[in-house]
């Protein structure tokens, strides 16, 4: 191997195993059986692309012939029995398609088993008969990943344009390695970005349906609101109480924000259930437009929202909060009505703030707080509410008087509470 063509292989290289890095951060990060498996997978490519290139030879000229013979000969089955097993699973073979899983099995059986059989023939034929097997391999995906997506799983495209560039990759690797006159730089160069643009391609599409069965399994412990895909009532009282602990450690102040529709009955007789259930989606975008996608987000019950804002770096920056997200709830949505046609109408919002800090304070007490002050808000002119840490009752923002710190307001000293009289909505959980 010349110098240019060891360059070319260790960079392809590198790019491969950068992407493999990528797989081993969404393993770690999503801790779910199907990122680890697309990790072994995608790491088996790696070794695959490394060996077959014959760049352990190039770098380490040391390493032993013979060893790095036999392990060109067994990583090609084994990483097409990895592949096919787990495409098997990949596209649920099993429950939707018995010939695919039949086939899948079979050919998991003929790469496992194939793979060490190979090392007892004579040692010239040992590596083409694992070629044949890997690309034969390669070649039943391609074609039960294009059948699987013609019966509707529209993500097997991907895993079969996957399968289709990897399949030149996997036959001009293994030309490199029989030494059957060696081929152009330019035709390497070729070859080396052709692998890099398979295994991306691949890696994403595996990504992508981590992504759905990750998206499965939170629905399954009710961690989002079906209709606003906002986080559900049990997990925003677990983020408030983690939210406290966070704010003892560093010191710092936030605020609890709670939003209220009022009398959705009065919108459900205009535009229905479809309509109503428009009309809680376009809120909860226009609120999470407002207060960024880093503070959690979620629906207490079915009129109330809910968001825990951990970082403000003042008081002020309430009020500036407030009266934006009170005045874009406040404009008109449009939605579907009973009969077909779009119309707009306005929603009877309140937005009700309260002082979020590490204080031990039971969460249903700041619950109940951020409603009332919710609730108090409807009065006002700007529908939006804070509770005054000094009389402890619910004011327009525009009216509060808010210190130019936090510092300044904890130092203010304390200040007897007077307790706001809980509200029990309809539907509200216990």
């Amino acid at each position: 191997m010349t110098a240019a063509e060891t360059v070319i292989w260790s960079a392809a290289s590198g790019s491969v195993g950068l992407v493999v890095l990528l797989a081993a951060a969404d393993a770690v990060y999503s801790r779910s059986r199907a990122s680890l498996q697309s990790l072994v997978y995608l790491s088996a490519c790696w070794l695959f692309f490394t060996l077959l290139s014959g760049l352990p030879a190039a770098v380490r000229p040391e390493v032993s012939a013979p060893w790095l013979h036999a392990a060109q000969v067994l990583v090609g089955p084994l990483c097409a029995g990895l592949g096919a097993h787990w495409a098997s699973h990949w596209l649920s073979a099993a429950k939707r398609d018995r010939l695919t899983d039949v086939i899948f099995r079979s050919t998991t059986i003929l790469c496992l088993a194939g793979g060490p059989l190979c090392l007892l023939l004579p040692i010239g034929s040992q590596l083409v008969v694992s070629g044949a097997i890997t690309v034969f391999s390669l070649s039943v995906a391609l074609w039960l990943a294009a059948r699987a997506a013609l019966l509707g799983d529209r993500l097997a495209w991907g895993l079969a344009a996957g399968c289709l560039l990897t399949l030149p990759l996997q036959l001009g690797l293994y030309w490199l390695a029989l030494n059957i006159g060696r081929p152009s730089v330019a035709l390497q160069a070729g070859v080396a970005m052709l692998g890099l643009l398979s295994v991306s391609v691949t890696a994403v599409i595996l990504w992508m349906r981590n992504r759905q069965d990750l998206q499965i399994r939170h629905d399954r412990h009710a961690r989002r609101d079906p209709i606003t895909q906002l986080y559900s009532s049990v997990v925003m009282v677990q983020k408030i109480i983690r939210a406290q602990r966070r704010l003892v450690r560093t010191r710092r102040d936030g605020a609890l924000m709670a939003v209220m529709l009022f009398e959705p009955e009065r919108l459900l007789v205009q535009v229905g259930q479809y309509g109503l259930n428009e009309i809680y989606s376009q809120l909860a975008r226009r609120m999470q437009r407002h207060t960024g996608v880093v503070n959690p987000a979620g629906r207490y019950y079915d009129r109330c929202f809910l968001v825990v804002i951990e970082t403000m770096h003042s008081p002020r920056w309430i009020r500036t909060m407030g009266l934006r997200v009170a005045s874009s709830l406040r404009r008109p949505l449009e939605v579907t009505s009973l009969n077909g046609d779009r119309i707009k109408l306005s929603a009877d919002i309140g937005v009700g703030m309260i002082h979020l800090s590490g204080a031990s304070k039971d969460v249903d007490q700041l619950l109940h707080e951020a409603q009332d002050v919710a609730l108090a808000a409807r009065s006002m002119r700007s529908r939006a509410a804070l509770l005054d840490e000094l009389s402890h009752h619910a004011v327009a923002v525009e009216n509060a008087e808010l210190g130019a710190s936090w510092r300044a307001m904890r130092t203010a000293g304390p200040h007897p509470p007077r307790a706001l009289h809980p509200v029990r909505h309809r539907n509200q959980p216990a």
